[in-house]
Order: structure tokens, then C-alpha cells, then sequence
């Protein structure tokens, strides 16, 4: 029986988003611009911001992990059915919880812990054109995978 041939798209996703995962990991550890002052003497990585900051990029990399098992099924030939289906939604909604982590989440979370949790009046948003696109695009996958899988079990009704 021979071997099913390996995706090289999906192969170079997951390289890819391992190598940026790697990288993130590593620039926030460096970098101490945006840590607690008090933090800036000794690694950035003892700070609770370091671990808040890196929130919406591990839902990113999810998206991309996600992409690359969907690379996998094209190349392989995989007719459009519930492991797409699956896949797509996998990819939309780590791109929404990871804009909503990015909006919401960590702007808040920094800046309770940047005052000691003394005061939080109201939210605080970054609405930035990246985080709102990511929230986007995740909705628009996610709709896109439900209508598809309608159209699918309505083509299949007819055969």
C-alpha cells in the first residue's frame, strides 16, 4: 500500500508557525518596554504582562496550526465535507478569541495590573485596524463554513 504523499504547504505552515511562535516567545522576553517598571531591572518573564502580551498571538499561531491540517486535506484531495467544515470553523474562531483578546483582554488585564487592581473604571480597547480585521475575517470563516455546509447537504439531497 503506498504512503499518502505529505502536504509541503501544510509542512511549511507548521514550520512557519512554529518559527514565529519560537520568535514571540523570545522578542517578548527581551523586550522591556511595555512591562512593569519594576521589572525592568530582572526578566521579563517573571512579569505578568510578558504572559498577558503573549494571549492573542498564541490564538493566532492556532489559527495557522489550524490552516495547515486544512492545506493537509486540499493537497490530499479531500472533497468539502465536515472535516473542512471543522477545520474552517477551527480557523474563524481562533481569530475571533484572539482579536477579543487583543481588543478586550490584555489592554484591561495591563492596566489592572499596572495600577495594583487599585482602580478599573471602565475598559480599556485597542482598536487597532489589525485586531478588528483578525475578528473579521475569523466571523466571516466561520459563516462561510456553515453556508457551505448547507449548500453541501443540499447538493448531496439531489444525488
Amino acid at each position: 500500500m503506498p504512503q499518502p504523499r505529505r502536504s509541503a504547504t501544510a509542512l511549511l505552515t507548521r514550520v512557519a508557525t512554529l518559527c514565529l511562535g519560537l520568535s514571540l516567545f523570545f522578542d517578548q522576553a527581551g523586550a522591556p518596554h511595555g512591562l512593569l517598571a519594576e521589572a525592568q531591572n530582572g526578566p521579563a518573564m517573571t512579569t505578568a504582562n510578558y504572559w498577558i502580551s503573549l494571549l492573542a498571538p498564541v490564538f493566532f499561531l492556532g489559527a495557522l496550526w489550524a490552516a495547515s491540517g486544512i492545506f493537509a486535506r486540499i493537497d490530499r484531495g479531500d472533497a468539502f465535507g465536515p472535516a473542512m467544515v471543522r477545520g474552517l470553523k477551527e480557523i474563524g474562531a481562533c481569530l475571533m478569541v484572539g482579536a477579543w483578546c487583543a481588543v478586550i483582554l490584555q489592554p484591561s488585564l495591563i492596566y489592572l495590573i499596572g495600577n495594583g487592581f487599585r482602580q478599573m473604571r471602565g475598559v480599556r480597547l485597542d482598536l487597532s485596524v489589525e485586531n478588528l480585521t483578525f475578528g473579521l475575517v475569523g466571523l466571516l470563516l466561520i459563516l462561510l463554513a456553515r453556508q457551505g455546509q448547507k449548500l453541501k447537504s443540499q447538493l448531496d439531497q439531489f444525488v
